[in-house]
């Protein structure tokens, strides 16, 4: 896939969740479910200066939240707020390989942090090189992924260019 993002220039400009808010903000961390959050159909778009991201997913797509071990919740919370949850969720969505590549997925995300969550440079730039040490969570799981079940409930996942 093809990169097109610019991460000098890219600013996150907003979102909106048309279907999914309650459903994402009523999520609670459980250790017995081990992170993994099953979600409401959720609806929503994230606005940038380079193109609009479009993802519709139905009842039931299960998220890890931020993805890492407990551990490092002091440093980023594995849900957060409402944008956190937003940007953990559209990092996981993007994570298919559906619309961005595997750099603007993380280049995305380093935005997200920034511009809607009020992360640091320092603080978005470090989430990005972690996330970006390994591909092994890109493109389309194994059938004995926990997430592959997610891949027939992914319906719009579009970057559509400015």
């Amino acid at each position: 896939m093809k990169d097109r993002l610019n991460i000098k220039t890219l600013k996150v400009t907003g979102y909106k969740i048309f279907v999914g808010k309650d459903s994402l903000m009523s999520l609670r961390e459980s250790k017995s479910l081990k992170r993994r959050y099953p979600i409401d159909e959720i609806l929503f778009s994230v606005y940038t200066n380079q193109g609009t991201l479009n993802v519709h997913l139905d009842y039931g797509f299960v998220f890890d939240g931020r993805s890492g071990p407990p551990i490092i919740d002091w440093y980023a919370p594995n849900l957060g707020s409402l944008v956190e949850r937003l940007t953990w969720l559209t990092h996981d969505v993007n994570g298919y390989g559906r619309s961005l590549s595997f750099r603007d997925t993380n280049i995305l995300l380093y935005a997200m942090l920034r511009d809607l969550c009020g992360y640091s440079r320092l603080k978005a730039s470090t989430i990005r090189y972690a996330v970006s040490l390994s591909h092994s969570w890109y493109g389309e799981p194994k059938e004995d992924d926990w997430c592959h079940a997610n891949l027939n409930k992914l319906h719009i996942v579009q970057f559509k260019a400015a």
